[in-house]
């Protein structure tokens, strides 16, 4: 069954000859902060995730993996822990989901720093075959649009979704290539009404029709079957998670009962 060999990819240690075999990235969800999971990268590839996020701070020159400075201080390199080994699996595996898309690599500046997304960047100009392989995309902080769009090795960009109504098409330019959402933070509160989730999913859906080249991504989302399958009908490409077992076993599930009927509205 894809449950338990999912499963058996993460609780089991993987064979050498295992190791060799391309991951293939299937699941319509991404690994939120998966710098904090036993395995960055390795893992959420194993299970066939279609991305992955990390969260950096420059510290005395390099740029280190954590959610908050004091963490980040003793934090990996993201350079050691990403950019290197996703390098040499991408320089003998060609990973492209089932829709053809690239993976999401999703990094997150945590400071407000010129200095730090320059470096960023120089770093990444370093790892071209990164860029080739997959869509870098910076979703922490970021220079004015005019500044980061002129300079050299200038990074995709997100839109944030902060209320309940589609974007027009044509609105956005070409340099936003991820739309996000915190569920959490909005549609997932426990005050919000159904009527107000019914009006989210629809937002949902208008946006992802006019912007039907953009990934739309939710994070901040419980491990709810039900939740994760209103969210991909509305038309999101990836769920963010921070746990990456019990996700995959929900979508595997998912997957394995789409003729089922459709479930009661949220």
């Amino acid at each position: 069954m894809k449950v338990s060999w999912a499963v058996a990819l993460v609780l089991v240690p993987i064979a050498a000859s295992a190791q060799a075999a391309c991951p293939q990235p299937r699941l319509p969800a991404y690994a939120h902060n998966d710098y904090a999971n036993a395995r960055p990268l390795t893992d959420a590839l194993a299970l066939g995730y279609q991305g992955f996020e990390a969260d950096v701070f420059l510290i005395d020159g390099v740029l280190r993996l954590g959610h908050d400075r004091r963490q980040a201080r003793t934090g990996a390199s993201l350079e050691a822990t990403y950019l290197r080994p996703l390098r040499a699996i991408l320089a003998r595996c060609v990973l492209r989901p089932s829709d053809n898309t690239r993976l999401l690599f999703a990094i997150e500046l945590k400071e407000e720093s010129r200095v730090a997304h320059d470096s960023l960047r120089s770093l990444l100009a370093r790892y071209p075959e990164i860029a080739e392989g997959a869509e870098v995309v910076l979703v922490g902080w970021q220079p004015a649009p005019a500044v980061h769009d002129a300079a050299p090795m200038a990074l995709a960009r997100q839109h944030r979704l902060r209320a309940p109504v589609a974007i027009p098409g044509e609105l956005l330019d070409d340099g936003v290539r991820l739309l996000s959402l915190d569920y959490g933070k909005t549609m997932g509160r426990w005050w919000v009404r159904q009527s107000s989730q019914r009006r989210w999913l629809a937002a949902l859906r208008a946006t992802k029709a006019a912007y039907p080249n953009r990934r739309l991504r939710v994070h901040n989302v419980p491990a709810d079957s039900a939740v994760y399958r209103a969210l991909l009908d509305a038309g999101v490409d990836l769920i963010g998670t921070k746990t990456l077992s019990a996700t995959a076993l929900l979508l595997e599930a998912a997957d394995s009962a789409r003729d089922l009927p459709p479930p009661a509205p949220l």
